[in-house]
């Protein structure tokens, strides 16, 4: 096979082609056709096995290798995990559970809702295992990938009634996780949680949030890639010598070698150089890229200026780009706690089969738990103030209005009632019913201060 010459190799290197090489030797692979690559569900809105792991796998590459991806998953943990969320309780006894459980050297929960949360966001699902310790009943938590799930059982008479999950293990052998809604997944020693967002109605797994951007980076990547090769190919450069014909043979001979950086050619009037160089049109491709990065950004939700591309936006297009973003946050963080509080409940019900702990009857989680969560916006606490500040005001007004001072002391409890209850929910913290009575209870209990009796002696002489 002849040698391709510079010019040609330059030319395949542009294009992408590969170069010519020896020939490889054939390859065989082992093709799995075992029952394990059969469909996840029988939900008519499910992917095939293959097809999770692939869209699984290609969500990762793109979360490792690509810059974009990895900012947009890192924005929604930013959001959803923040600076810091905690969970308490007001029962006693789930309270000590749950700080335990937080702070075990095998949880490390602090330290494991980042990558909780990033794995939720790049694969749509998330498998949990929950290991219990028959000593203590303390449960390990510990995440099983997406990819590695092959079938998933439900109740017969309720899909979203999750009873099996089936994990396909490096042996080749498949392993059944139990979940604690099935008959026996109380007394087993580990059992599978699994959450999910972006979920179609009718399918038993979730969709990445890079799902519907993965085409689109591929292709911002490939044009990049081009565009770099392209600039590249600009600094390479040929020589074009014109002479007359009768000193061709002459020059190609004297100019095999070319000149080196730097020197002096002489040449006389008959002798005409010329620099060739690729003729590259980069303005052309500026618009075609940032419509690649629009679809990107429409199908992360994120304004371009979160992601550092300011463009034209102002401050007051910016506020206006953040609302439909946060409102997307704001939901993403209420699934994040509430799988959170699902986790501690599981456990905690786990932990009463073995140990002296009482199972809880009540199934009400804003009861059970009280969370302590990151704000999306921290722009609108101002203006909470500012609007709890004019409500409060607002009724100071009302009651010396409709009230002479003698009465101000003894204000109608339903009035009290209805201004305690608007101050805190302008204020962005609205109160339960029964806190609100617990307040007017305690108000009412309290003796108002007696007013002061005239001091009618006369003043001594100075």
């Amino acid at each position: 096979m002849q040698k391709p010459s510079v010019r040609q190799r330059i030319a395949n290197w542009i294009a992408g082609t590969p170069q010519p090489g020896p020939t490889s030797l054939a390859i065989s692979a082992r093709v799995d056709d075992s029952p394990g690559w059969g469909n996840l569900s029988t939900r008519p809105h499910d992917y095939d096995t293959a097809k999770v792991q692939e869209l699984y796998a290609d969500a990762l590459e793109a979360w490792r290798k690509n810059p974009l991806a990895w900012r947009i998953i890192a924005i929604t943990t930013n959001y959803t995990v923040g600076d810091h969320l905690s969970i308490s309780s007001p029962n006693r006894m789930l309270n000590k559970f749950i700080k335990n459980f937080w702070s075990h050297p095998k949880n490390r929960m602090e330290l494991r809702l980042e990558s909780m949360s990033d794995e939720l966001a790049r694969a749509g699902d998330l498998f949990i295992a929950l290991f219990r310790n028959p000593g203590d009943g303390m449960s390990y938590i510990r995440l099983v990938t997406k990819d590695r799930i092959v079938r998933i059982e439900c109740a017969p008479n309720d899909w979203e009634t999750e009873l099996y999950f089936y994990e396909q293990l490096e042996t080749g052998e498949t392993r059944r996780w139990l979940s604690p809604a099935a008959t026996d997944g109380l007394d087993e020693p580990a059992v599978m949680l699994h959450y999910a967002i972006n979920r179609p109605a009718g399918a038993l797994l979730g969709e990445s949030d890079l799902t519907t951007m993965l085409p689109w980076l591929l292709r911002y990547s490939r044009m990049l890639e081009d565009r770099v090769r392209l600039n590249w190919a600009v600094r390479a450069f040929l020589w074009l010598v014109t002479v007359p014909a009768s000193k061709v043979r002459e020059k190609q001979e004297f100019y095999r070698t070319q000149p080196e950086a730097g020197s002096i050619v002489v040449k006389d009037e008959s002798e005409k150089w010329e620099v060739m160089t690729p003729e590259l049109r980069a303005s052309d491709a500026s618009a075609d890229l940032k419509a690649v990065r629009q679809m990107v950004d429409a199908g992360s939700g994120y304004p371009p200026h979160w992601r550092g591309e300011p463009e034209n936006a102002n401050l007051a297009t910016a506020e206006a780009m953040q609302e439909p973003t946060e409102r997307h946050l704001i939901r993403r963080q209420k699934y994040f706690c509430f799988m959170l509080q699902d986790i501690l409940y599981q456990a905690y019900q786990r932990a009463a089969q073995v140990s002296l702990t009482r199972p809880l009857a009540n199934t009400d989680y804003d009861q059970l738990f009280t969370i302590e969560a990151p704000d999306v916006s921290r722009r609108d606490n101002e203006a909470l103030a500012s609007s709890s500040q004019a409500i409060t005001s607002a009724f100071m007004n009302l009651v010396n209005t409709i009230l002479p001072k003698a009465d101000q002391a003894s204000v109608p409890p339903l009035l009290i009632k209805r201004i305690i209850q608007l101050a805190f929910q302008h204020a962005g913290a609205p109160i339960t019913e029964d806190e609100l009575q617990q307040i007017i209870n305690n108000l009412l209990a309290t003796p108002a201060p007696k007013p002061k009796e005239p001091n009618n002696e006369p003043t001594p002489p100075a």
